[in-house]
């Protein structure tokens, strides 16, 4: 091994884009900036092998995304949690080199930040020691932490937990403790529908509306296991609602899901013909099984999935503020620096709400092994990838990942709702598995491949090649559209689906947008009628002109939603 070379961190692109001097970073130093709709700010950081870096990007008025890069420019990690707050990011060096770390602004947002290192280490070799070392941002009694647990062999090596579980208590995290896994739910919701098939009470090839008849009929069938892979067409709940500004854990009854539905105009793709991840057909499926068992989807589960597992701890959370003994409070980050209690998701039971330990999820693993419940004809239907009406396989079965990684199998699904974060893997050909879950809005799950690399190890292939990350071409439109051509979009939007409406201004020379319950956001020209919005749910938006050119509304989208009309009225 080379002899590690000395640790600097340098800036190497100004926030503008334009040449800086260079500065360089110590430990605790506090290095202050600014991004623009499209700038980026790029950090260089000369280190040896197998070392642990770790800091953060203080948020203070502007969302960041952050991005790792490696020596040779392939991207190896990338961060993107809380809107404000400490951003944190850590990785571990593979090779000796020179790393850089580029700081963008999410979806165009604008305004301040500061860059943080902390620490810059000899990486952990023994693998528990790993694990410390990675959960160091959520070590403490003064922050929320998380919850690990690993089984190697079919036996549980490892279970811990780190920070704390209710910092207004001084409750500690345990592997006891209970964690809203959010989307890791969406297992649970599936063995639901299979064994439900197994009882011969449906078919996952029946038409939704075979089971919930109020639904909007397109004109072609929805079916369960449409719904179960991601390919219904169906508006995506909570990328949508946002649209009218309701935000986080807005008090949304469960008759919205089905509103969603109905007034939806068109479905945005043909059932079976594209993967788009969805919570609405998760929390419709809930329905479904209630219906069709006629129980209480909390007591379903309960009876014929935890129960029999020996899962003690695990519970479904039916509705906002119901108390759960023994589990976590979720938190956001404060703009104080502290930290404020949040609620996480209720009425979305199905696509979320089950709250577990990390212990039991060792139980649940198990009976991917095992196949106490629903055999292993559950088990393989559970794991069988989705087909695509155009022949293409998915990577996605019933609420499950399925994927290889290092030469193995992987069963796998990711979590995260208001705070929480989990990570749920389990490699059925060496019978291990990972999970691991975190009150803390900053939590990030890309340490998975860190602790299933050094737990595995000796049961793993080598790190696949890792192809660069190109640069994304600059479609900005040049020169930048005057204040009287971005004038010509000013006005006030509404949108019959949301009963919602936009009012789009143009402020110091910048086409902005507002809603009564949205801050203000910038909204960028990129080339034509096609604009880049600062804010998450309005990503993208394209507008329409009549024959005149006179500006008649605009099509919404964001990253699982699409095809939202709002048209202009005044």
């Amino acid at each position: 091994m080379s002899r590690m070379r000395p640790f600097s961190l340098v800036i190497a692109l100004a926030l503008s884009g334009l040449p800086a001097s260079a500065q360089v970073l110590t430990p605790g130093h506090r290095i202050p900036g600014s991004l623009s709709a499209l700038s980026k700010a790029a950090y260089t950081l000369d280190v040896g092998k197998d070392v642990y870096v770790y800091g953060f990007v203080d948020q203070l008025s502007v969302d960041v995304v952050v991005r790792i890069l490696a020596p040779d420019s392939t991207e190896i990690a990338s961060f993107d949690s809380p809107a404000r707050g400490p951003e944190p990011f850590q990785f571990t060096s593979k090779v000796e080199g020179t790393y850089t770390i580029e700081v963008r602004p999410f979806e165009g947002a604008e305004g301040d930040y500061v860059m943080v290192l902390v620490a810059s280490e000899p990486k952990a070799t023994d693998p528990a020691a790993l694990v410390d070392q990675l959960m160091t941002p959520f070590t403490g009694d003064d922050r929320p932490g998380a919850v690990i647990s690993v089984v190697k062999e079919g036996r549980v090596v490892l279970a811990k937990g780190y920070g704390m579980a209710n910092l207004a208590y001084g409750i500690p995290m345990t592997p006891e403790t209970g964690m809203s896994i959010a989307s890791v739910s969406k297992h649970f919701t599936a063995m639901a529908l299979v064994l439900l098939e197994q009882d011969g009470r449906l078919s996952l090839d029946d038409d939704v509306r075979t089971h919930l008849p109020e639904l909007k009929d397109f004109g072609t069938p929805v079916t369960l296991r449409n719904m179960l892979n991601h390919t219904s067409g169906y508006r995506e709940i909570l990328n949508f609602l946002p649209m009218q500004g309701s935000i986080g854990t807005d008090f949304m009854p469960r008759e919205e899901i089905f509103r969603v539905v109905q007034r939806q105009p068109a479905l945005q793709n043909a059932p079976g013909s594209e993967y788009n991840y969805n919570n609405t057909t998760f929390a419709l499926l809930a329905s479904v099984v209630e219906r069709v068992s006629g129980q209480p989807f909390d007591v379903f589960l309960r009876e014929r999935v935890f129960d029999p597992l020996g899962m003690e701890r695990t519970r479904v959370k039916m509705r906002q503020g119901q108390v759960i003994p023994g589990s976590s409070q979720g938190y956001e980050a404060a703009k104080d620096g502290t930290f404020d209690a949040v609620m996480d998701f209720a009425s979305i039971y199905g696509a979320s709400s089950v709250n577990s330990t990390a212990l039991d999820m060792t139980r649940w693993m198990a009976n991917f092994r095992d196949g106490t419940v629903g055999g292993p004809e559950a088990v393989a239907s559970l794991t069988t990838k989705g087909i695509l009406t155009s022949g293409d396989t998915l990577n996605y079965a019933l609420g499950l990942t399925v994927r290889k990684w290092r030469g193995r199998t992987l069963f796998t699904h990711t979590g995260g709702e208001t705070s929480h974060r989990t990570w749920f893997g389990y490699f059925p050909e060496i019978d291990g598995g990972v999970f691991f879950s975190s009150n803390h809005p900053s939590f990030s799950l890309a340490i998975w491949t860190d602790i299933a690399g050094e737990f595995f190890a000796d049961r793993l292939g080598p790190d696949a090649p890792v192809e660069a990350t190109p640069e994304v071409a600059d479609t900005t439109s040049t020169p930048p559209l005057t204040v009287e051509q971005l004038g010509a979009y000013a006005g006030r939007y509404y949108n019959e689906e949301l009963e919602t409406r936009y009012t789009l201004y143009v402020e110091g020379g910048k086409l902005m947008g507002r809603h009564r319950r949205v801050d203000p956001f910038p909204i960028t020209h990129e080339k034509g009628e096609s604009f880049k919005g600062g804010a998450w749910f309005f990503s993208s938006l394209t507008f329409d002109r009549d024959p005149a050119g006179a500006v008649t509304g605009f099509m919404a989208a964001n990253s699982r939603t699409r095809g939202v009309w709002f048209r202009k009225i005044e």
